[in-house]
């Protein structure tokens, strides 16, 4: 087995890697497998439920050779640095290996179809890469490197010393080629690109360029191979190497991770590296740890996180968040955390990324993504003075000639967003139910936004939630429950208006307005006589209290129930709390109250991306 000496390498110390190099002709895929019989052996157990392409053989693919990290021995077996770490997991696991010898330019395609179910190929963590493949924790750190002609050009000693008339050259398709087109480049460097990486050495030794840029290991191994050749810089470019994983096995993932860090704190890692470099003992990219243990939920260093979605202004809806986080924390002694997501989707993804410590205050359809999503799971429902459901609004300019649905047929649309159930969601399926073809639409940003579009005369009409007005008297709903009755009567329009006492938008001695257009009153306190109600849908499930899905039940029971005393015993605070939302109170609630919405997504194909 070889040893790669490393002097120069480690004299920078910190080692940072870029994209991998091949010495294969780049137009030529081989597909030789090799098992190898190197496997280290750790004391980490090898977790059960391993799922793999072969079973009992963890199937590997690599761009061979590319030493240190992989290569062939005389008897054509795989061996090198990263052999050597998966030979060592795949042994932990309980599997053999076998290795398959393929392109790199393709590599991440086959892992996806189903090729091989890991790929070890001294690759670097990049954004782009993460998005096509799942990468275990990085294994090692690299950095590029300059390599140059001394026969040609001995002054130059580091990039700072290219200009115009030089050149070098990279490998197409790696990270070493990105940061010389990003920091060579714009000196006028000309940066030339070749399909495999020992076509740039042959160019430099011929002097057809004037350096190579490429990842340090393989620079240091063809310097050492050619007289002419010196590596004068190490270049920190803070990457890391990670192993591949097909994002359809997360447990293979899992359990590889969980074999790396047994074989860190057995030694394993270190001597596999000590193996392969020529280093001071401890120059590597892991060394143990102590790792303080998590801390509790809802407690003051981890604390629930409440998440709200962004229907009004994020200022209002934070204030009311943090007086129910204050209630909430006297009641149970857990702390909370309050954000406002930038959107509707974005608080769906962090209920499903924040497993066991987020609750969510969304929408019907909200939620019914989110339970398909990731097993996020309802408990409450909103009251609404008196209603566990609500309405879309329809909305127009007071002085408009549309007395039906129907006379919205190529008239502009102005809705809060492609998330919202009652501002989009149910009334495109009206619209579609209807055969309505309406005209161009946009997002105005909000329900408030819908408001102010419309009284503005920005748009035909929108679409709002719609909450039943009440009594400024009793605070008892005044509304019969139809469409016909749902606006401010006629002979009240006049005297709408924001009570100077109360702030709410009223109308006459006791009618006051609960519906979407309440939101703009303080800008806009003539609101009512500029714009009105068409008409309104059937009832929408109203808002939830949601957890994610492997939120403690003890603690989930305990915010339950903190939520109902609140709303029994403090109804004003309560109301104060979610003024944002007009909640009044909570009921209890369950998944099965949500299948209309979850009919109604999924008959128009609706997902997370249409979410906003």
């Amino acid at each position: 087995m070889r040893r790669w000496k490393w002097l120069l390498v480690f004299a920078a110390f910190a080692l940072v890697v870029a994209a991998c190099g091949d010495d294969d002709d780049a137009e030529t895929t081989t597909t030789e497998a090799s098992t190898s019989t190197t496997a280290a052996s750790t004391t980490t157990e090898a977790p059960g439920g391993i799922q793999t392409i072969n079973p009992g053989v963890l199937t590997v693919g690599s761009d061979i050779p590319w030493p240190p990290f992989e290569d062939y021995d005389d008897q054509g077996n795989v061996v090198g640095f990263d052999a050597s770490l998966v030979d060592a997991m795949a042994a932990c696991l309980g599997l053999e290996t076998e290795w398959i010898d393929t392109d790199f330019d393709t590599i991440f395609t086959q892992l996806a179809t189903g090729r091989f179910d890991v790929v070890a190929s001294g690759t670097t963590i990049t954004p782009e890469r993460a998005e096509q493949v799942n990468f275990t924790e990085p294994y090692y750190n690299a950095q590029q490197a300059l390599t140059i002609n001394i026969e040609l050009t001995p002054n130059i000693g580091s990039v700072d010393d290219l200009g115009e008339g030089d050149s070098v050259a990279v490998q197409t398709g790696t990270t070493g080629a990105d940061w010389a087109v990003a920091n060579l480049d714009p000196k006028g460097v000309a940066v030339r690109e070749f399909p495999a990486a020992p076509d740039t050495y042959n160019a430099l030794e011929g002097g057809q360029v004037t350096g190579v840029i490429f990842d340090e290991p393989s620079a240091v191994e063809e310097a050492g191979k050619r007289a002419a050749l010196e590596v004068v810089q190490v270049i920190d470019t803070n990457e890391k190497f990670g192993f591949g994983v097909d994002p359809a096995n997360p447990e293979l993932l899992a359990a590889l991770n969980d074999c790396f860090t047994g074989m860190i704190d057995d030694g394993t890692y270190q001597a596999l590296y000590d193996e392969w470099f020529d280093a001071p003992a401890g120059s590597i990219l892991y060394e143990p740890e102590e790792i303080e243990p998590p801390q509790a939920i809802g407690s003051e260093e981890n604390p629930i996180q409440v998440l709200y979605v962004p229907s009004v202004s994020a200022e209002e809806i934070v204030a009311g968040g943090e007086l129910l986080a204050a209630e909430l924390n006297a009641a149970t002694g857990l702390f909370f955390e309050v954000s406002v997501p930038t959107s509707y989707a974005a608080t769906v993804e962090e209920m499903c990324a924040s497993r066991d410590n987020t609750m969510g205050f969304i929408p019907a359809q909200a939620y019914v993504l989110a339970n398909s999503l990731c097993g996020v799971d309802v408990e409450l429902k909103a009251l609404r003075f008196g209603f566990t459901e609500y309405w879309a609004e329809f909305i127009v300019p007071r002085d408009s000639e549309a007395e039906t649905l129907e006379d919205l047929a190529g008239a502009t649309w102005a809705y809060p967003d492609g998330g919202s159930t009652s501002g989009f969601i149910v009334p495109s399926g009206i619209f579609a139910n209807l055969g309505i073809e309406t005209g161009e639409g946009f997002e105005a940003g909000g329900h408030s936004a819908v408001v102010r579009a419309i009284y503005n005369e920005e748009a035909d009409f929108g679409t709002v939630f719609f909450s039943p007005p009440t009594s400024a008297l009793t605070g008892e709903v005044i509304w019969d429950g139809t469409a016909e009755d749902a606006d401010v009567p006629e002979d009240l329009v006049a005297e709408c208006g924001v009570n100077a006492d109360s702030g709410e938008l009223q109308c006459g001695d006791e009618y006051e307005v609960r519906d979407a257009r309440r939101n703009i009153r303080e800008e806009a306190p003539d609101v009512i006589q500029k714009v009105r109600i068409l008409t309104i849908s059937d009832g929408i499930p109203n808002d939830t209290l949601s957890f994610s899905p492997d939120f403690p039940a003890d603690l989930q029971d305990q915010i339950v129930e903190a939520m109902k005393a609140y709303a029994e015993d403090d109804p004003d605070g309560f109301a104060t709390a979610f003024e944002a939302y007009s909640w009044t109170g909570v009921a209890d609630s369950s998944d099965a109250e949500f299948d209309t919405i979850r009919t109604i997504l999924d008959s128009i194909g609706y997902d997370l991306e249409n979410l906003g």
